[in-house]
């Protein structure tokens, strides 16, 4: 399965390309007020209003780097109501693809409560490369504040 990779502070993560819409470049969001600190803002893409959240302020509580590699990563995001919705997921080094079978990726056997997004890795050529889910990203009660309209 091809495999888009990106990189969280020093660690590499993937997300399946089949998920991701388009890669985008850093554009000045609109802030959320009283949305966790990790959703950095909104911007219009083609009309639709998509939230975007820093990956590296959600999984290493620090902001992304500004980076001439710092991306924007557009993917369909599942809603817990059915349906997707576009999400922006900011990261770090957004540079590459790779081949990846699925199996390769197997249960670390750790479970974060605040983390569930976590949970699968493999090795590379180039070290641990640890498989995000996109389904997970979001909880619920965050998921209503971001789609009130698909929310329960």
């Amino acid at each position: 399965m091809l495999m888009l990779l990106f990189q969280l502070g020093n660690s590499r993560y993937a997300v399946p390309a089949r998920e991701v819409v388009e890669i985008a470049s850093m554009v000045e969001l609109e802030p959320l007020p009283g949305t966790p600190d990790y959703i950095t803002g909104l911007f219009n893409y083609r009309g639709q209003h998509v939230p975007v959240l820093d990956l590296c302020l959600l999984i290493n509580k620090q902001a992304c780097c500004n980076l001439i590699t710092t991306r924007m990563i557009l993917v369909d995001f599942p809603l817990v109501t059915g349906g997707t919705r576009t999400l922006g997921l900011l990261a770090e080094r957004v540079t590459e693809t790779m081949i990846i079978d699925e199996q390769d990726f197997t249960d670390t056997g750790i479970r974060i409560p605040d983390a569930p997004f976590i949970g699968r890795a493999t090795h590379s050529e180039q070290g641990l490369v640890q498989q995000l889910s996109i389904t997970e990203l979001v909880p619920a009660d965050v998921q209503s504040h971001l789609y009130p309209v698909e929310a329960v």
